[in-house]
């Protein structure tokens, strides 16, 4: 196919060499990562092509007068390249001395620079600790024009398999660097060596086999879930509290060892969840959750430290660590054990890994109430609205636009819900 003009060639989506009219030799190459222009020639009897530059930086007509001299130099007798090579060497040396340690930093620097992670106030530290464990070791030395999908494969192949969460999270990072660097044409390699849809997805193919799944948090049987709010209940302790709240409200962790006094109205039953404890970020989206009468009753029994604005703190005034409520969950399990032999445990998952899976805060604060409201023995499947249930855990919405057109609160109905949910939960207290 041959272009002309200035307005076809920023029209051209579809990849591949086009010929531009008007101008021996000279072709445009459309990729994925943008346009660039090329002088196609013969020397001793092979096909050449030299590289002028993207559309970006060059525009039709200087190209065109490129490749008039060019055309030029072949014929008489120089070929294009080598003269590129020799007035180029010093510039490739430069180029090629911004290691993958340099440029991964100073990405970091400019998404922090530009609040990239506002609401997630760990977010540079841990993309630094994966980038410091599993990255620099491998490749921060190297050129960053040099890398290629071998240098990603062998720096993923020891957490690939032992942690899929990990190494997800650390190809991701890698990604994004080297799109940063080609983006800012630090690399003048257009090709991202971490991106699975090429030659990195084909090396990783032997290895996928054996990857195993993430594996998801043990929980406990929904029916059993009044039995353990009884046995927590028996415990005494801020953080029994703290782990009977998250359970009324089927809530995350770190918003309830988070939650502060100043986030709840106990009269009008509303929590507000800042966005930094919320897992799923957006400034614009409602972080609201619903008291029910189970919550708002167990608030206004605890206790409160005068100079600590969390509602659930240790005897410092701060919060409790992530694991405090699965240490707590331990120790009832324990308990229990010596009682039935059996204690809290996800069974099905215990069945089919054939090993003791004590139950976990996130499991069985979440996935109980999820499976309680969908349930069709209950009848709660069409009894309740799944937009809500989603709604009432914080889930992110479903429709490509996050509800930016649909901004119904669906209040009555996400109360209704709680409020049932908490009388399922304390019915034997």
């Amino acid at each position: 196919m041959q272009v002309s003009t200035v307005l076809e060639i920023k029209n051209l989506t579809a990849e591949g060499y086009y010929s531009i009219t008007g101008s021996r030799g000279l072709q445009l190459r459309v990729t994925k990562y943008g346009k660039e222009f090329y002088f196609r020639y013969s020397w001793k009897g092979k096909r050449q092509l030299f590289k002028i530059g993207t559309s970006d930086s060059v525009s039709l007509s200087d190209a065109r007068k490129k490749a008039i001299e060019l055309s030029e130099l072949v014929r008489k007798g120089t070929n294009p390249k080598e003269q590129k090579t020799a007035g180029k060497e010093e510039c490739t040396v430069e180029v090629n001395r911004k290691t993958f340690k340099e440029c991964a930093l100073d990405w970091v620097k400019e998404r922090a620079t530009n609040n990239f992670w506002k609401n997630n106030v760990k977010g540079e530290a841990n993309t630094l600790s994966r980038l410091s464990n599993h990255v620099f070791p491998k490749i921060g030395e190297k050129a960053i024009e040099s890398i290629e999908p071998e240098d990603i494969r062998d720096l993923l192949l020891p957490v690939w398999n032992r942690s899929p969460s990990t190494s997800s999270k650390v190809l991701a990072d890698v990604r994004a660097i080297l799109r940063w660097a080609i983006a800012l044409r630090i690399r003048e390699n257009r090709e991202n060596p971490a991106d699975l849809s090429g030659a990195l997805g084909v090396l990783m193919e032997p290895y996928n086999k054996n990857r195993k799944e993430e594996e998801n948090f043990s929980g406990l049987d929904f029916h059993e879930i009044p039995e353990f709010v009884k046995d927590i209940n028996t415990l005494r302790s801020r953080t029994a509290e703290m782990l009977l709240f998250s359970i009324f409200l089927a809530a995350r962790s770190k918003p309830v060892r988070n939650a502060k006094w100043s986030d709840i109205d106990i009269g009008k039953k509303i929590w507000n969840v800042p966005p930094e404890d919320d897992k799923v970020k957006g400034s614009k989206r409602s972080r609201t959750i619903f008291l029910n009468e189970a919550a708002v009753t167990l608030l206004k029994n605890v206790v409160r430290f005068s100079e600590s604005p969390y509602v659930f703190c240790n005897s410092y005034g701060r919060p409790y660590s992530d694991m405090a409520m699965n240490q707590l969950i331990r120790k009832a399990h324990a308990r229990k054990k010596l009682l039935d032999g059996i204690g809290w445990i996800d069974k099905e998952k215990s069945k089919r890994t054939g090993k003791e899976c004590i139950a976990t805060q996130h499991a069985t604060a979440r996935s109980c109430f999820e499976t309680w409201a969908k349930d069709d023995v209950l009848g709660n499947n069409k009894q309740f609205d799944k937009e809500a249930i989603n709604l009432n855990m914080l889930h992110e919405r479903n429709d490509p636009y996050k509800g930016a057109y649909d901004r119904s609160k669906m209040e009555q109905e996400r109360r209704n819900i709680m409020e049932e949910w908490g009388k399922f939960c304390t019915q034997l207290l």
